[in-house]
């Protein structure tokens, strides 16, 4: 085998790959059923509903279909499209066959989110052989093992490793090796850096700042006093400069169970198509999306210290035209560290009883779970609620603490929305149920 062209470099030489699935709702199923292979595959429901696009293959996007189109748009533009809801357990399940393809390669294994990897292979070479010869045995073996298209991206870092990835889209492997980052960004508008959003992309603008090499002229303390800390940052990346680190966060146990590092926060939300009005409904949604979080945060044996609640709404102008409109939220600490759904459910519903009410529709709900930590275990109460014996009436808290884990295993076993508490069970009218739970606005994103 030929020796590749950073087979001479140092041992201790930063290598980084970033691994996206490409189209991976799509792909996933395209992998569950073979016989979609080459067709135009929509994700996100039937065309029939207000539904928007979550994901599309390669083919459908020949056509102009794009993610957040309307999918009756979507038809439109590709009538022999394949429409489908998504499988939230599918792709949890391939997510995590790619997962451990990657640990098999590198200890150093990031899931960035639902489809996008870093791996670190920095001290491998003596192992495995060049990076870009063991980033073609990765994509063969996730080829091979979960039936994914994948597109990977080689650098001396996280950012360059994105960005090299972006070039090899759909299905291909992109190198920039070390000493070339400079005369690989040199050409690319400031928009791909990473933290160039959008105000500071109009800033830049008006200083006819358009390009990386342009912004790599402008000194370190113009950027400082226009953008504060940002502006440092930037003055890094433009070099190709990147501190941040790959952080493992799976690992396989000796059983070959795939252990997830700890998260520092739980949050899950939702969006209503059509917006909801009716307050009934919406606390439904607030209980079972905390349902959801509680459920997460007691498989990792955490507690929160707090709990936030968020509201965005929509408002409708004269002309008909909705658009999002303010939003509000409310996050306050219990009174101790709690992994109790029934606690953090009424702590919940207080916080959104609280917010601002606003004479609009509510376009999307969410929570999220702070200061997270891991459980000290459970004491339970010598007393009840009204100071009788634990022995004769146990306390609520007792109570709801066996219901919890009586729940976790049920769903552990059967799937989440097999059973659920009667606080959700009010947007049965407007979410179909399934095994795996509600099917939000984002399917395939449910756990």
């Amino acid at each position: 085998m030929p020796s590749h062209r950073d087979s001479s470099l140092p041992t201790a030489t930063p290598r980084v790959v970033h691994l996206d699935v490409d189209a991976f709702l799509a792909s996933v199923e395209v992998a569950l059923e073979p016989r979609l292979a080459g067709r135009a595959v929509v994700v996100g429901g039937p065309p029939t509903g207000r539904n928007l696009v979550m994901s599309c293959s390669y083919e459908a996007r020949r056509f102009g279909v794009r993610s957040g189109m309307a999918l009756r748009e979507a038809k439109r533009l590709c009538p022999e499209a394949v429409f489908r809801d998504g499988d939230s357990q599918a792709a949890n399940r391939l997510r995590e066959e790619v997962t451990r393809v990657l640990l098999g390669f590198s200890p150093w294994v990031e899931v960035a989110s639902i489809d996008d990897f870093f791996v670190d292979l920095t001290g491998t070479r003596r192992l495995f052989g060049a990076a870009c010869d063991t980033a073609e045995r990765m994509r063969e073996a996730i080829r091979e093992r979960a039936r994914l298209p994948v597109t990977i991206g080689i650098g001396t870092n996280r950012m360059m490793a994105r960005l090299a990835g972006k070039l090899a889209k759909p299905g291909g492997i992109a190198e920039v090796l070390p000493g070339h980052e400079e005369a690989f960004l040199a050409a690319l508008p400031v928009e791909c850096l990473p933290g160039v959003g959008r105000a500071i992309g109009a800033a830049l603008e008006r200083f006819h700042v358009r390009t990386v090499g342009e912004l790599r002229l402008v000194s370190r303390e113009v950027l400082f006093a226009s953008f504060g800390r940002a502006g440092l940052v930037l003055h890094g990346r433009a070099r190709g400069i990147d501190d941040a680190e790959v952080v493992a966060t799976h690992r396989e146990d000796a059983e070959g169970r795939l252990v997830v590092r700890p998260p520092r926060s739980i949050r899950r939300e939702t969006t209503f198509e059509p917006e909801e009005g009716l307050r009934e409904r919406i606390e439904a949604m607030l209980s079972y999306l905390i349902e959801r979080a509680a459920h997460r945060l007691r498989s990792h044996r955490l507690v929160a210290g707090s709990l936030e609640v968020n509201v965005r709404y929509v408002d409708t102008h004269p002309r008909g035209e909705r658009r999002e409109g303010l939003g509000a939220a409310r996050r306050r600490a219990f009174d101790a560290p709690t992994d109790s759904t029934d606690e953090i459910w009424r702590h919940g519903r207080r916080l959104f009883r609280e917010l601002p009410r606003r004479r609009a529709l509510v376009k999307r709900i969410g929570v999220a779970l702070h200061g997270l930590r891991a459980s000290g275990g459970w004491q339970g109460r010598l007393f009840g609620e009204e100071g009788e014996l634990a022995g004769r009436r146990a306390s609520r808290a007792d109570r709801q603490r066996r219901l919890d884990h009586a729940l976790d295993r049920l769903r552990d076993e059967l799937g989440f929305g097999r059973v659920l508490r009667g606080s959700s069970t009010a947007i049965g009218e407007t979410h179909p149920l399934r095994p795996d739970g509600y099917r939000l606005r984002t399917p395939s994103l449910n756990q």
